[in-house]
């Protein structure tokens, strides 16, 4: 059952893999004729010399038909040599041009594809994987497999001149050809021994580098966690460790290489020849020509049995590439969404209801704790709602589902009374927005930035959301103000600076529903206070939902939802619950007694 499984996926990425090769069809066939024709006059210009040799030897001349002079003709056999010879570096030349832009073509359209594909990915997917691996694979990876592509013909063409190399010597002399036998069976033994015993440590490679670049990654994101904690030593270690072991890889491949035999096995067979031939010309079973002929076909397989050596390595990384390419590209769902971006405007009323929804993130190590528990509760259109509740209890992930970032395993959520799965992807994250508390921002301008939402925005439409955000008089600061670049993660702002830029792209883009995850935390009271009457306008006529520990954010909404532990346990306003909730008095790290509550209220 293993076996037939692997031959499937075996099967599944080779087929991948030629698909993305024949949509060059005319590259490929050129490709292909140009091996053929590189192998063939690679064997015909050793042929013509050793009938040449018997000609002289023989005093007989096939042009003394149309040239009489002995050194006319000597020059005209000559010239015509250098020009098989100079065709056959031309037609190699050719074919490895076209071979290199065989290989660039099919790397860049399988690197659009793995893009795309992984962009689509659903987040759970994203939640398993790490961004270093996905980075090896789009960048070392597909060279890898460019490589197998444009050298991928010099791992054939030895094979195709080894065969046309033999059938030429059996027609010389079939005596000499019966004697190469032998050799030629050790020879393709050895050539298929070599690659049996490179293909664990080249496939490894892969995986070895892939683990440099996970390690190199980790740290450069969290070189500032490093400093912080003093960690630089552990950080190098931890960095050393994977290059060690790529390096010791590296190694395991190279006395693999040190031991290839074909090359010896072919000057055994030249020794071989010349001494048996010698002996066959003494007896007049052989001419001289013929074993002069013979003798330079042999040393013609020089080149290509080189080529042996590193285009053998070259194949087998190209193919375990392509293998961890289709099984990311290949691995569960893709979110599909249309080409072409609609542009949907005021499609929802804003009433979402929650009807015995049950959710756990996938989680490969252990079993799966549930984070929401048959949640049940309803909002109704234009309601500010809040959500309150220790740590943990799945504030955010409420959040997540209704942006369909995750889709629940048990029941069913509602947008204007139709389930959330019927509507368009795009439809629901264009109308349904979320100002996160870790806001990432694009190493771009702050213009781009704030439109990256909205693509097509105005300078003026731009300019205005950010003084609706509180963000113009910090922007304006700047030398370059709007296009200013930001830095990496948005790295040159303070953390209230990169909220107030998020909450302008969430504004540009106008919503239907507005999430705000604990977006406030970074803004210090004075500037939360200037910016008040501006969140209070823009959250006018649409829903919103706002996961906070603000107490003033938290009075003024229409309806709170206190959670714990996955589920709604309390829900209604400020006052009642108060009197109602001992979990939302926890909320402010409180326990309040009646004579406080009546404070409180009044």
């Amino acid at each position: 059952m293993n076996r037939r499984k692997k031959s499937k996926e075996q099967n599944g990425y080779v087929k991948w893999f030629f698909v993305h090769v024949l949509n060059h069809k005319m590259l490929f066939t050129l490709n292909f004729i140009g091996i053929i024709a590189v192998s063939f006059l690679r064997t015909v210009i050793p042929v013509f010399i050793g009938d040449l040799t018997d000609s002289i030897i023989n005093k007989q001349f096939v042009l003394n038909l149309f040239f009489k002079e002995y050194a006319t003709t000597i020059l005209v056999i000559i010239l015509v040599l250098v020009g098989f010879y100079l065709l056959r570096n031309i037609v190699e030349y050719a074919t490895w041009m076209i071979g290199h832009q065989l290989g660039s073509k099919t790397e860049q359209s399988m690197r659009s594809e793995f893009f795309e594909n992984v962009q689509n990915k659903p987040l759970s997917f994203h939640d398993g994987i790490k961004t270093g691996d996905l980075q090896a694979l789009a960048t070392n990876d597909l060279r890898v497999v460019n490589t197998l592509i444009a050298h991928g013909s010099f791992y054939i063409y030895p094979f195709v001149q080894t065969i046309i190399t033999f059938v030429q010597i059996l027609i010389l002399n079939y005596i000499i050809g019966l004697l190469l036998i032998p050799i030629l069976v050790f020879y393709v033994f050895f050539v298929l021994r070599y690659r049996k015993n490179l293909l664990p440590y080249s496939k490894a490679s892969l995986t070895k580098h892939a683990d440099v670049t996970v390690s190199l990654q980790e740290s450069l994101n969290s070189v500032q966690v490093t400093k912080a904690f003093c960690a630089e030593d552990f950080e190098f270690r931890k960095f050393r460790q994977s290059v060690q072991a790529f390096r010791e890889n590296r190694l395991g491949e190279i006395r693999i290489q040190a031991r290839f035999y074909p090359l010896l096995l072919l000057y055994a067979a030249i020794g071989g020849s010349l001494v048996s031939g010698t002996l066959l010309i003494v007896y007049g079973f052989v001419s001289i020509g013929a074993v002069t002929a013979v003798l330079l076909l042999l040393t013609a397989l020089i080149d290509p049995t080189n080529m042996i050596f590193w285009a053998t390595r070259d194949m087998i990384r190209g193919f375990g590439a392509s293998e961890r390419l289709f099984a990311i590209i290949s691995k569960g769902k893709v979110e599909l969404l249309p080409a072409k971006r609609t542009d949907y405007t005021n499609i929802f009323k804003g009433a979402i209801e929650f009807q015995n929804v049950s959710f756990s993130y996938n989680n490969s190590n252990h079993k799966n704790i549930q984070v929401l528990k048959n949640l049940n509760f309803k909002i109704e259109p234009n309601q500010r709602v809040a959500l309150v509740g220790p740590t943990g209890c799945g504030k955010t992930t409420i959040a997540k589902l209704l942006l369909r970032l995750y889709d629940p395993q048990e029941g069913t959520i509602l947008l204007d009374g139709k389930p959330i799965q019927e509507y368009p992807l795009d439809m629901v994250r264009q109308r349904v927005s979320l100002i996160e508390q870790d806001i990432y921002l694009f190493s771009q301008s702050i213009a781009e930035n704030i439109k990256f939402g909205f693509p097509n925005a105005s300078e003026e439409k731009v300019i205005e959301v950010a003084k609706l955000a509180e963000a113009n008089n910090f922007i304006t600061k700047f030398d370059k103000g709007y296009e200013t670049i930001v830095g990496e993660r948005g790295a040159t702002l303070s953390g209230g600076e990169k909220q107030r830029i998020a909450i302008a792209r969430a504004f540009l883009t106008n919503p239907d529903v507005l999430i705000l995850d604990d977006s406030m935390s970074a803004i210090d009271s004075e500037t939360e206070e200037k910016i008040g009457v501006a969140i209070k306008n823009i959250l006018e006529n649409r829903t919103t939902l706002i996961i906070t520990h603000r107490l003033h954010t938290i009075r003024t909404s229409d309806l709170i939802l206190v959670m714990k532990d996955g589920e709604i346990v309390a829900q209604g306003k400020h006052n009642d619950l108060l009197q109602s909730s001992q979990d939302y008095r926890k909320v402010f790290g409180m326990q309040l007694d009646e004579v406080k509550i009546g404070k409180e209220v009044n």
